[in-house]
């Protein structure tokens, strides 16, 4: 009897049971599929790459793909690729590229998400609001816009939200992405040394961050995960949200009461360093070197991979940021999405690139530097103080 081939993937993507429910009628493959919440997906994705592996085909985040890079525990994909006929080409470069060693692809991305300001474009207008550039000038219109409304007598939206939960999978996608990197955060000093983040670039940024969540954020930011952030607004109760340009699409595919529908969305603020930073979210399709079932499995990948199958995640799935760029430039995905949001979408590809460190213990790091801004937007501890202590942190780690 055939060995099934167990594929894993986190539960925001589950399309994927469409696309396997076909393969398996076509070929007779057997597929075990588990799409997993969040947090055991984390856990399960770093956990899954022994002898025997958990898993044969998975998707996890690209901190885990490049742990077992260094592992030496992934597949090579790029000849399997070729010999398939993928064009690879057509894959968004700032992803795909950093899954490749010494002249091989061992990843390949099957999302390619940035973050973006999204903006309640209705209330902007009706209170003479500029879309903001700036992080000061994200600060000042959210203030602005709450003090409005708090005028008006609506006491329950807030200026702006955005992950607040300690975390790699929760405010560090904002906090690693596009918040430090926005400072000019310089985390690397050298192979196997634990990542600086005690500089006073980033206490500015933690400091800027928690004021402005405290000032005009919702009560206990905190707290808050990045589906708490989504729902708030969507529910109409914060007038600024910075996250992936795909929630917005969501937003507007899902809730047709939605706040979405009275939004738009920009390029993320610049800070200190000039540039917009909105980060580069690349989870990515790999297959473990011990595997018993590598050809079944690469048979399913290269279906999951095909341009009909990621047309249907795209515009039947409402996955709004695919890794083919031809999907993004088409005229279906304007007039699926909107012309506005293939133009900001288009125009973060430029600046996109994955600005969490791709390093061993990379989702540690995440973790650690999560918890401390998660204090400082609490008011539990200064920013300088909540920096320092995961500094120290850090350094009794190997890296």
């Amino acid at each position: 009897m055939a060995t099934a081939v167990r594929f894993m993937q986190e539960e925001y993507f589950p399309r994927q049971q469409a696309a396997i429910d076909q393969f398996m009628a076509s070929t007779g493959v057997d597929v075990r599929a588990y799409f997993l919440p969040v947090d055991p997906f984390w856990h399960d994705a770093r956990a899954g790459f022994g002898t025997p592996p958990t898993w044969d085909l998975l998707a996890p985040d690209e901190v885990v793909v490049a742990e077992q890079l260094v592992r030496g525990t992934l597949e090579p994909l790029g000849r399997r690729a070729e010999e398939s006929g993928i064009d690879l080409d057509n894959w968004l470069a700032a992803g795909i590229d950093r899954f490749r060693r010494d002249g091989e692809l061992f990843a390949i991305p099957y999302v390619a998400m940035s973050n973006v300001l999204i903006y309640r474009h209705d209330l902007l207008d009706q209170y003479d609001i500029a879309v903001p550039t700036t992080w000061d000038d994200l600060r000042s219109a959210a203030l602005h816009a709450q003090a409005a409304l708090r005028g008006d007598g609506i006491d329950d939206v807030a200026g702006f939200t955005s992950r607040g939960l300690g975390g790699y999978g929760h405010n560090f996608w904002i906090v690693g992405s596009t918040l430090l990197p926005s400072w000019g955060w310089e985390w690397d000093r050298g192979p196997a040394e634990p990542p600086l983040v005690d500089q006073p670039q980033v206490i500015d940024a933690v400091g800027f961050y928690a004021s402005l969540l405290r000032e005009a954020g919702p009560p206990t930011s905190e707290t808050l995960t990045f589906t708490d952030i989504l729902a708030l607004y969507s529910a109409g109760k914060a007038v600024f949200l910075i996250d992936a340009a795909t929630e917005l699409a969501t937003m507007r595919r899902e809730r047709p009461e939605s706040a979405g529908h009275h939004s738009g969305m920009t390029l993320v603020p610049t800070g200190p360093s000039d540039r917009p930073e909105p980060g580069l979210y690349s989870p990515s399709y790999c297959i473990p070197a011990s595997s018993p079932v590598k050809e079944e499995a690469w048979s399913l990948l290269s279906h999951l991979l095909s341009p009909e199958e990621m047309a249907k995640d795209t515009f039947e799935g409402g996955y709004a940021e695919p890794p083919r760029q031809s999907i993004v430039e088409s005229e279906e995905y304007a007039t699926a999405f909107g012309e506005e949001f293939q133009r900001v979408v288009l125009a973060t590809r430029k600046l996109a690139r994955i600005n969490r460190p791709l390093i061993p213990n990379g989702f540690d790091l995440g973790e650690i530097v999560g918890v401390a801004v998660e204090r400082v937007i609490a008011g539990a501890q200064t920013a300088s103080d909540a920096i320092r202590d995961a500094q120290r942190e850090i350094d009794h780690r190997s890296w």
